[in-house]
């Protein structure tokens, strides 16, 4: 069976939720307790972007929303992070916006909140989450309490991609699909051309592996696809991330309370690289490395 890694990817004990290779081969991760985003070499970890804000009374700082320079930027809850146009787009979900982090600052992408736009107008979000981009610079976004996905093209033209939807989250774009982890029907879906297709779930929350269609899963917020076809999935409620390949969903691997290190306990965002999945698990506050 599969085992975690030794140690940690990060030195830094945070709240990871989102993940990205960058060009440099190095990865950039978003956390929801520091409210920063972490850029990790070899697993040492440096704040790429975000400022220090005051602190709640339990001492988690408490963020904000500030567009400016990297180290005077602040987020309320980066959840999401993908490469888009000349920098990363972040999903800051408590603020209800999406961030562009350029190589010297940060900018509000699109909200009618705002008065002044980097691109795109007339877009409400609430609760955005989950973001992919695809080949030709175009952003998709999990508008996650508005039950739908939303589409910014590298021009700035907005459409709703897919709606009626029930609290979609986790995104990825792989080979001319869009896959959505469907948080509130339990289920994964994807996307070709704006045609909906459901590959895996039947919609009833609960723990069960086997064929796709009957198979059922408790609250997945993430979703990535490996270069050979395979889907991976943070099945968030069941404290596992499971695996869908031939039409066949399985365990990869889930919390057990009787190991020593019953990982993971809430699994988020996913990152495949080569023959490692990476995890980031709030709950345990670490990111994870999965041979897979």
């Amino acid at each position: 069976s599969p085992a975690w890694a030794a140690e940690s990817a990060m030195d830094v004990m945070c709240e990871p939720c989102g993940i990205v290779q960058t060009e440099d081969g190095s990865f950039l991760v978003t956390d929801t307790y520091h409210k920063l985003i972490w850029k990790v070499v070899n697993r040492e970890s440096t704040i790429y972007a975000g400022g220090h804000t005051v602190e709640d009374p339990y001492g988690e700082p408490l963020g904000g929303y500030h567009d400016a320079t990297l180290e005077f930027s602040y987020f309320k809850e980066p959840w999401a992070i993908v490469p888009y146009l000349d920098g990363y787009a972040v999903s800051d979900a408590a603020n209800d916006v999406v961030r562009l982090i350029r190589a010297d600052h940060t900018q509000t992408v699109n909200s009618s909140t705002q008065e002044n736009l980097l691109i795109g107008t007339g877009v409400k979000y609430s609760r955005p989450t989950g973001l992919a981009a695809d080949e030709e610079g175009s952003l998709y976004i999990a508008d996650t309490n508005n039950h739908a996905i939303r589409k910014i093209t590298k021009t700035g033209q907005v459409t709703t991609y897919a709606e009626n939807l029930l609290e979609p989250t986790g995104l990825c774009y792989k080979n001319g699909t869009l896959y959505v982890a469907e948080s509130g029907a339990h289920r994964i879906l994807r996307i070709v051309g704006g045609q909906v297709e459901v590959i895996a779930g039947d919609g009833n929350e609960g723990n069960a592996d086997g064929m796709a269609f009957l198979a059922q899963f408790s609250s997945p917020q993430g979703v990535a696809v490996s270069d050979d076809g395979i889907i991976y999935v943070s099945d968030t409620g069941n404290n596992a991330v499971r695996k869908i390949q031939d039409g066949t969903v399985t365990t990869l691997i889930a919390c057990d309370q009787t190991q020593m290190q019953p990982y993971p306990i809430a699994p988020m965002g996913l990152m495949v690289r080569e023959n490692l999945l990476y995890v980031c698990d709030r709950f345990s506050r670490k990111v994870f490395v999965l041979e897979r």
